[in-house]
């Protein structure tokens, strides 16, 4: 059974874009705290007929307002929720995860990839994280986090997930780590 995830759409989904004027106010690892929610905007949308999911991934991981009114953590180790606001044949609440704790988690001699160079992985094939490097870090501080080599994704905890996956939501899975696909990206 995997202690981590990674999240991933399982539904056709636009790419959804934050526009030029609020940038800022979505950064990804910087902290803001705007007023207002943040507008995200479809901008390239699928040939099939869609549905905006309770969960999406772009432009970073966003929860509905509903589903995240009911979690119990709110507060994320080295995270910072934001208010946005998915314009796309209507619009849809949702809280959108800024994200600054990085973790050295994987195995380096074990994993699978095409380079490292300068502290960065490139050409990911497959994933072993570190348990030994885990272990050190307490729970708290691990139960969200990207690694602090490859910080194409986000990894959750399987209490996160268990805990998300409770309210059925839709638009996202939640697949094992050991079960990355190259062909997903990075």
């Amino acid at each position: 059974m995997s202690e981590y995830y990674f999240v991933k759409e399982n539904q056709p989904t636009p790419i959804y874009e934050t526009p030029e004027e609020y940038e800022d106010a979505l950064y990804s690892t910087i902290f803001t705290f705007p007023k207002e929610p943040v507008p995200v905007l479809a901008k390239y949308k699928p040939k099939v007929d869609y549905l905006v999911g309770d969960i999406v991934i772009q432009p970073e991981f966003s929860i509905s307002r509903d589903i995240y009114g009911s979690l119990s953590f709110k507060s994320i180790y080295g995270g910072n929720w934001v208010p946005i606001k998915i314009i796309d044949n209507g619009e849809y609440n949702l809280m959108s995860l800024q994200l600054a704790n990085e973790v050295d988690a994987i195995d380096h001699d074990k994993s699978r990839y095409k380079r490292y160079k300068r502290g960065r992985i490139s050409g990911m094939k497959n994933i072993i994280l570190d348990k030994r490097k885990l272990s050190q870090i307490p729970l708290e501080r691990r139960l969200i986090f990207r690694d602090s080599c490859w910080g194409f994704y986000l990894f959750f905890h399987k209490t996160i997930v268990d805990e998300i996956l409770s309210f059925n939501p839709t638009g996202v899975e939640f697949v094992p780590v050991e079960e990355f696909d190259e062909s997903w990206a990075g």
